[in-house]
């Protein structure tokens, strides 16, 4: 049974959660530059926010355990499209990277004439940070350099963005607050 339950979060862990067009049917966005690219995250009631410095940016409890940043950016667009997008969160203090993660941004265009990303966790980064054994400090509650640069599919670099953001886990939730803490040296 154990064995089964395990298959099954293997194949799920592979399955997309966004829904809607599949990213192989999106087209590359194009024109791309620093002047039409915002940072965005998803909230844990999974609406997006723009960010900028001094923003703070919510964990949010990942499937697999631990807590995530699901961040991105929005960019102007003529068109639903996708890039390439990396994302980190670094220390300033001692320059370690937190959190990493690359994957396809799924943008939807947006009547605005921004294009902002999908719902869903297949559709930008989740920057796995908690718990992390590079946090010399508690992830929540204090300053960290949000990064993310955007490329063409494949991979030649166009824009980034970065912000200093502070991470926070919502109101009264020792979960998060106890796995975003700083680990002990081993």
């Amino acid at each position: 049974m154990l064995l089964r339950a395990s298959a099954l979060l293997v194949f799920l862990a592979g399955c997309p959660f966004g829904g809607g067009d599949d990213a192989a049917n999106l087209p590359e966005c194009s024109m791309v530059d620093d002047q039409s690219m915002m940072l965005v995250a998803s909230t844990a009631t999974s609406s997006m926010r723009d960010i900028m410095d001094g923003s703070t940016v919510d964990l949010i409890g990942a499937p697999q355990g631990g807590h995530i940043l699901l961040v991105g950016a929005r960019v102007k667009a003529s068109g639903d499209c996708q890039l390439q997008a990396t994302a980190s969160l670094r220390d300033t203090t001692t320059s370690r990277v937190i959190g990493l993660e690359q994957r396809a941004l799924l943008l939807e265009m947006h009547a605005n004439g921004w294009a902002a990303p999908r719902q869903g966790l297949d559709a930008m980064p989740n920057v796995a940070v908690c718990p992390s054994a590079a946090a010399t400090q508690n992830i929540y509650g204090h300053p960290y350099l949000l990064e993310v640069a955007l490329a063409t599919m494949s991979g030649m670099p166009i824009v980034s963005a970065s912000a200093m953001v502070t991470p926070t886990c919502a109101t009264g939730d020792t979960y998060c607050q106890n796995d975003c803490m700083a680990q002990p040296p081993l």
